[in-house]
């Protein structure tokens, strides 16, 4: 992949934003912030990427850590400053932060303060995430392509939809309604600076292994027993395939790709 700049990964702790972490520094990246609530697990990815011996133009891969919320918007605002302050620029962002719950009942049983905190932190969240990094990046000079020297972006922002953003699957009412919210805001977005060279997409997963879908047996079960009717493939994703849609969104060889969400689903959507 074409990313030999800085990048900012948000849920980093864990799962599919682990995943992002590891693969921008695999992949060339100078540097990688990991941002999550979780200390300990960001500390842990951070020694597990330094271990690998990453490394861009002869030059270890740089991990700075960042305890974040990312529905605070000073949190975010004074981690992402600081970034760029140990970094001098900020390139790509992947904003895999998210939460998620079934509302037992259905929509008229969900609780407000349910629907709350998970648009708190999936929309609201992807805005505040959005509005800290377009800042930076609107003002930067654009980064050359480590394969052709073109100048191909100011700055480029996947933030995470959901196969719930176009399909409807019971139980989610919130979930689905943020994860909608954000392609809505992807697609707002990407019109207000395509013109200025900072492209925003969103990656939008299916069903997935990640801890948060595999620390429940049953849940596990169900969704892989529903993976084999309604899944193409007929398996769910590895947080690794999800990553690299990622990063392919985030870097050069997407050069002139915005405003787009990227199924990465086994086929699932296109049913």
């Amino acid at each position: 992949m074409d990313v030999p700049g800085f990048a900012l990964v948000t849920g980093a702790a864990s799962g599919i934003g682990r995943a992002c972490a590891n693969t921008f520094a695999r992949d060339g990246a100078a540097g990688v912030a990991l941002f999550d609530l979780n200390l300990e697990s960001l500390l842990e990815v951070k020694a597990e990427i330094e271990e690998k011996g990453y490394a861009s133009n002869g030059k270890a891969c740089r991990i700075v850590v960042h305890q974040v919320d990312v529905s605070n918007e000073d949190q975010v605002n004074q981690s992402v400053k600081a970034v760029v302050e140990a970094f001098g620029r900020l390139d790509y962002v992947a904003n895999a932060a998210g939460v998620a719950m079934k509302h037992e009942g259905g929509a008229a049983f969900a609780h407000l303060s349910d629907w709350q905190r998970i648009l708190d932190i999936n929309l609201t969240g992807s805005l505040i995430i959005l509005k800290a990094a377009s800042q930076i990046m609107l003002k930067q000079e654009p980064i050359l392509s480590s394969i052709d020297q073109r100048p191909v972006q100011r700055g480029s922002i996947v933030l995470f939809g959901s196969i719930q953003s176009v399909a409807g699957i019971p139980l989610s009412t919130a979930y689905a309604a943020s994860k909608a919210g954000v392609l809505g805001l992807t697609r707002s977005a990407s019109e207000d600076y395509a013109k200025d060279g900072l492209r925003i997409n969103a990656v939008c997963p299916g069903y997935t292994e990640t801890p948060l879908t595999t620390k429940n047996p049953g849940v596990f079960k169900a969704m892989q027993e529903r993976v084999t009717t309604a899944v193409p493939m007929m398996r769910v994703g590895k947080p690794q395939e999800i990553a690299d849609g990622v990063v392919y969104l985030a870097g050069g060889r997407s050069s002139f790709v915005t405003g787009t969400a990227l199924m990465v689903d086994g086929g699932y959507t296109e049913r």
